[in-house]
């Protein structure tokens, strides 16, 4: 039974809840506080009556449901709006044929949309849950474009949403090609993280060839750790994090960097050659020696450091 447009205050009302933990709910999904205005329909009515059934029977406890509701929020906010741009550009951005359209599929992306979340989920148990006693240590890294405010200057806004979409299509294929993940993408950049630092500096070297092959993307620098790492709402942070998003910002085109620490991970290896460098003093971090990661075969750069065998 559809129901007319309410208040929040209504809302609340009629899911049996507080006005104050209603607006917690929906301040926490992204809503905009509408005050008195009858903005709220069927949809947030039942939002609201799902979150109190959850508390309710015990399933839950508010902040646990307040925490999923900011996930949910934030995520899908993302995916909307994602969604969205990429009908407008099937349709030429016209707002009524784009409307249209997603009416249209909407019921297979809502189809699609569980399917793909109870088989990721089922994933993320496995991935971030970790027994106690054990540190959680994962191979993060760091790929973004060289030259991007330059190029960007150059660029209109169909070429650079035509750009930020190859970079991160090309960029997704090569990291789950061993077996990682992005982690988030940022404009230029792009953050992954993989379950060894064999992966991790496997995954940074198909980055680096796939660019310099890439007509369109004038080539990555990329640079990876591997340590202790904490997760929290789909990312990670911690030293580890912060080592290797420094490391990145000392490669140079097409070069890939990591620390001594983890390149000793790597010694021995197949396929890799580990190429010393002078230390470097990292932002944040303190002197870091680092590690050219590479190709037997593969052209070395020209940093200006003073070259040397590792392992």
């Amino acid at each position: 039974m559809s129901v007319d447009r309410l208040t929040p205050r209504e809302a609340a009302a009629a899911a049996g809840v507080s006005r104050l933990s209603a607006r917690k709910l929906f301040r926490a999904l992204g809503y905009a506080d509408a005050d008195d205005e009858p903005v709220l329909g069927e949809t947030e009515l039942q939002v609201l009556r799902i979150a109190t059934r959850l508390v309710r029977d015990g399933t839950l406890d508010e902040r646990t449901v307040l925490d999923l509701a900011r996930a949910v929020g934030r995520s899908v906010d993302r995916l909307a709006t994602w969604q969205v741009e990429t009908l407008a550009e099937r349709v030429g951005g016209d707002p009524a044929t784009t409307h249209l359209l997603l009416r249209q599929v909407s019921p297979d992306l809502e189809e699609l949309l569980g399917l793909v979340w109870r088989r990721l989920a089922d994933d993320a148990v496995e991935r971030v849950l970790v027994p106690a006693g054990e540190v959680f240590s994962r191979a993060v890294g760091f790929a973004d474009v060289v030259g991007w405010t330059q190029m960007v200057s150059t660029l209109d806004e169909p070429e650079l949403a035509a750009l930020v979409r190859r970079f991160g299509d090309v960029a997704g294929d090569a990291v789950a090609d061993h077996g990682g993940r992005v982690i988030k993408t940022v404009g230029d950049e792009v953050m992954f993280s993989s379950g060894s630092a064999e992966d991790a500096a496997r995954t940074a070297l198909t980055l680096s060839r796939a660019f310099e092959e890439d007509p369109f993307v004038p080539g990555v620098r990329v640079g990876f750790a591997y340590g202790q790492v904490v997760a929290r709402l789909g990312d990670l942070f911690g030293t580890t994090v912060n080592l290797a998003s420094r490391v990145s910002r000392l490669a140079g085109a097409g070069d890939v960097l990591t620390d001594a620490r983890t390149a000793g991970m790597l010694t021995g290896t197949t396929g890799l050659r580990l190429r010393t460098l002078g230390p470097r003093q990292v932002r944040g971090v303190g002197p870091v020696a680092l590690v050219s990661v590479e190709t037997p075969g593969q052209r070395t750069g020209e940093g200006g450091y003073a070259p040397g065998e590792h392992g």
